[in-house]
């Protein structure tokens, strides 16, 4: 084997196995960036200025789960948004998976954590899990959160 041939077949060898780990990274953080579209809709259609309340309800409905719909209806703030969700994403959000949930803090590295549940083939908001602080210690939510 020339030395040629051998550069060729390494090359080739480390393309595929890149292409390998590529593959692998999107479909293992595909639920989590599904989940992450989904609350993001969730964030835009609760702030769409040209809607009523009880459009803006109809229009967030899907992104919420069942458990979370029977729980109480979906109230808005008087400054816009959903009372209890922030009014938007911070650049240094974190979501992550924990079993089959997606679990994420929109405000940053620190503060309240959603949980958003698969659910009829989309990623719903299904409620508060807790407080993340800043050491990474997730507060747990009480039932009456």
């Amino acid at each position: 084997m020339t030395t040629t041939t051998r550069n060729v077949l390494i090359a080739g060898a480390a393309v595929v196995a890149l292409a390998g780990l590529l593959a692998y990274e999107i479909v293992a953080t595909r639920p989590v960036r599904e989940a992450v579209r989904a609350y993001s809709d969730l964030i835009a259609v609760a702030n769409h200025p040209g809607m009523t309340d009880a459009d803006r309800a109809a229009a967030a409905r899907p992104y919420f789960s069942s458990r979370r719909l029977a729980s109480g209806s979906i109230r808005f703030a008087t400054e816009g948004g959903v009372e209890g969700l922030p009014r938007s994403i911070g650049r240094n959000f974190r979501a992550w998976r924990e079993g089959g949930e997606v679990w994420l803090c929109p405000t940053g590295r620190t503060g309240v954590v959603h949980r958003l549940v698969e659910e009829d083939g989309r990623w719903k908001l299904d409620g508060l899990v807790g407080y993340l602080r800043g050491t990474g210690e997730l507060i747990p939510a009480t039932d009456g959160d």
